[in-house]
C-alpha cells in the first residue's frame, strides 16, 4: 500500500476513534448525571401546615405472624403530625391471599403487652397470618396521606409481633422515590416502636441542575460541530473518491 494512502486510513482511524470517545463520553456522561440527580433529592417542595402527598405505596415485607403501622397517636389523636386521607387500594404481592389484611380508619384492636391486654384504636395498616404463622409475607397499601410540615418531624407507630422480621417502607408511587425505610426484629414480646420521619421527606422531587443541563448541551454542540466540520467532510470525499486504497 502506497504511503500516502497509508497515512490517510490512519487518519480515518483517528478520526472515527475521537469520535466515538465523544458520543461514548456523551452517553456516559448522560446517563450518569441523570443517575446521579435522580439519587439525590435536591428540590424541596416548599409547604407549610397540613399537606397532602401523592399516592404513597406502604410494603411490609416480614416474616412475622402479624404486624401494623399505626398513623394516628396512641390515643387516637393526630398531634403524631401524619394522618391518612384515603386508602387506594390493598393487597399481598407474596404470600398467601387468604391472610388478612387490615387497612382502614379508627379500628379498633386488642393487645397482649406484658400479659396485660390493651385495647387501641386508630388508622391502621397492617396483616395478620394467624397465630405463629411464620411464612414469608410481602404485603402492600397505597394511600394518600397529609403530614404537618410546619412540625420538626411527624411519627408512627410500629406494632411487632413477639417474633420474626418486618421490614416497612414508604415509597412515592409517582417518582419511586423510598420516603423511609426501617427493619424491626420481634423479641419474644408485642412492641410499639415510635418511629420519627421529616415531613420534607415526603415532598422532595428529582431535580437536573442547570449546570449539568449546560454541560450536557457543550457535549452535544461539540459532536455536531466535529461531525460537520470541513477536515471531517474532507476525509469522507476522499473516501468515496477512494475506495480501493
Amino acid at each position: 500500500m502506497p504511503e500516502r494512502a497509508r497515512k490517510r486510513n490512519m487518519n480515518h482511524s483517528i478520526v472515527r476513534a475521537v469520535l466515538a470517545i465523544l458520543v461514548l463520553s456523551l452517553v456516559v456522561f448522560g446517563s450518569t448525571v441523570l443517575t446521579a440527580n435522580y439519587l439525590h433529592l435536591n428540590q424541596i417542595k416548599p409547604t407549610t401546615s397540613w399537606e397532602r402527598t401523592s399516592e404513597i405505596r406502604i410494603i411490609m415485607d416480614s416474616s412475622a405472624d402479624w404486624a401494623r403501622i399505626m398513623f394516628s397517636d396512641l390515643y387516637g389523636t393526630y398531634l403524631n403530625g401524619i394522618r391518612v386521607v384515603k386508602f387506594d387500594d390493598y393487597g399481598w404481592l407474596s404470600g398467601n391471599s387468604s391472610y388478612r389484611i387490615d387497612a382502614g380508619f379508627s379500628l379498633t384492636f386488642v393487645d397482649i403487652i406484658y400479659n396485660s391486654t390493651v385495647v387501641r384504636t386508630g388508622d391502621i395498616v397492617g396483616f395478620f397470618k394467624g397465630v405463629n404463622v411464620f411464612r414469608y409475607t410481602r404485603m402492600f397499601a397505597d394511600v394518600v396521606l397529609e403530614v404537618n410540615t410546619s412540625m420538626m418531624s411527624v411519627s408512627i407507630f410500629l406494632m411487632l409481633a413477639g417474633a420474626g422480621t418486618t421490614t416497612f417502607q414508604f415509597i412515592d408511587k409517582q417518582s419511586g422515590i423510598t420516603i423511609w425505610q426501617d427493619t424491626e426484629a420481634g423479641n419474644s414480646f408485642t412492641q410499639y416502636v415510635r418511629r420519627s420521619i421529616s415531613p420534607i421527606a415526603f415532598f422532595l422531587k428529582p431535580e437536573i441542575p442547570n449546570f449539568s443541563v449546560f454541560l450536557l448541551l457543550v457535549l452535544a454542540v461539540t459532536v455536531i460541530v466535529i461531525l460537520n466540520s470541513p477536515v471531517l467532510k474532507e476525509f469522507r470525499s476522499t473516501e468515496i473518491d477512494s475506495p480501493g486504497l
